[in-house]
């Protein structure tokens, strides 16, 4: 009995290290993060955030704030899933790379070795291109298409192209659904079953889905739109085919913790070797430079330095770190941040459109990694930038040949944007 108790004793002594060990944020730390998180909620009318930090490759950080859903009035939890939206490229980046590997498929070949008898142009557009957002394909968002993804691009063939592929970067939900029929004919598998063996099941992760009726009876966050003055929850229906692999998936912190202790860890988790090491090193490579992303106002490390896309990725400096981010939005909007080299993490969700609580985020690189804003107000465009910069901002669209735009205007030395009827914004 003595040697148990000693034995008990001793195992309790090392859990309450290990506890100990792991809060490695202050209690003035994590007062400055929730004030930041609490103030940014309030006025931009957040319903509910969710918030998980890993500094020094552990879980320092996971909290909760306000509501799942407005109306039924539902708190979030700490284990509450939610839509991530664009997040699901990473998950398809990693799927379509392993699948490649597995088959000696380089990813330069074209996508039509490998699903036959698309439109000739079409048919030479790269794996990598697709994959950085290079593949010059026109953007198709009718959240409302069930049309099957292959007849899809039989029917509408080269026209779905609006410049030789390789030749820009243009952010396309499309070019990740063609790689979601190219998953589907590699290992002949549904594009959700493919993710499924690729990526979920080996990482464990125990609330990711791609069906919203599965999601939907756990702990489950609504989406949240402003409707004629009143907060709405609405679901963003990506579970479409041909916006699945763009953005259809759902999950929570506590699997994106796991998925992030992966990454920066060279595809390791547990002891156990999740993701070749060479896979997880092409995901993070600067493929794309010097891009301005239509529809895509929400990644906010576009005004920051050496800002580049990878493979279901982007990528930027903030401070002395590189950081890797992957973000999904919508009527969620989900930040899933890390830098390797620092072996940091954060992944902070809200369930308001296009609400990406930029300002705490940004208080959460200050308290935790001791990083300041680099931004500097001190820049000033000279006339002739000026001109390079102002005119209309356009994303070609295929339904009824509609166009959405942008305007940037200059009045009075100062530079303005307007988003269709906005009305103008002043740039800093």
């Amino acid at each position: 009995m003595k040697t148990l108790s000693i034995a008990i004793f001793i195992i309790l002594i090392y859990i309450d290290f290990n506890v100990l060990n792991a809060q490695t944020l202050t209690q003035t730390q994590i007062t400055a993060i929730e004030k930041a998180i609490t103030e940014e909620m309030k006025v931009a009318g957040i319903p509910g955030v969710a918030l998980a930090i890993i500094n020094d490759n552990q879980v320092v950080y996971e909290k909760s704030f306000g509501l799942a859903n407005s109306q039924t009035k539902i708190a979030m939890t700490d284990s509450t899933i939610f839509q991530i939206a664009s997040v699901s490229k990473t998950f398809t980046a990693l799927t379509i790379l392993k699948e490649l590997k597995d088959r000696n498929i380089g990813v330069h070949e074209p996508i039509g070795s490998v699903i036959k008898d698309l439109s000739p142009v079409l048919s030479s557009v790269t794996f990598h291109q697709l994959l950085t957002h290079k593949g010059g394909l026109i953007e198709y968002t009718n959240e409302s298409d069930r049309t099957d993804i292959y007849e899809f691009f039989k029917n509408i063939g080269d026209s779905i192209l609006f410049i030789e592929p390789g030749k820009v970067f243009s952010y396309s939900n499309m070019g990740y659904a063609l790689l979601d029929l190219a998953i589907e004919q590699l290992s002949g598998m549904t594009y959700p079953e493919a993710v499924n063996r690729a990526v979920i099941k080996p990482l464990k992760l125990k609330n990711t889905s791609f069906d919203l009726f599965e999601v939907a009876s756990k702990s489950f966050s609504a989406g949240h739109i402003w409707l004629d003055g009143k907060l709405t929850p609405k679901i963003n229906h990506f579970e479409v085919p041909l916006l699945q692999a763009a953005g259809g998936l759902f999950s929570n912190i506590q699997d994106l913790e796991r998925l992030a202790l992966c990454l920066m860890n060279d595809g390791m988790l547990e002891g156990v070797q999740v993701f070749d090491p060479t896979i997880i090193e092409q995901i993070c490579q600067p493929y794309s430079k010097d891009f301005m992303a239509s529809g895509s106002s929400h990644i906010v490390q576009a005004n920051w330095p050496n800002n580049a896309y990878g493979y279901g990725i982007w990528m930027f400096n903030y401070g002395k770190h590189r950081f890797v981010v992957s973000a999904g939005g919508g009527n969620h909007l989900t930040y899933f941040i890390y830098a390797p080299e620092a072996r940091f993490s954060l992944i902070i969700h809200s369930n308001l459109a296009w609400q990406g609580l930029y300002d705490s985020f940004i208080k959460i690189f200050e308290v935790v990694l001791e990083q300041k804003n680099p931004s500097s107000n001190d820049f000033k465009a000279n006339k002739e930038e000026w001109k390079e910069i102002t005119g209309e901002y356009y994303l070609p669209a295929i339904r009824k040949n509609q166009f959405s735009s942008i305007f940037i205007s200059e009045k009075n030395e100062k530079l303005y944007i307007n988003f269709n009827s906005t009305g103008d914004i002043e740039l800093e």
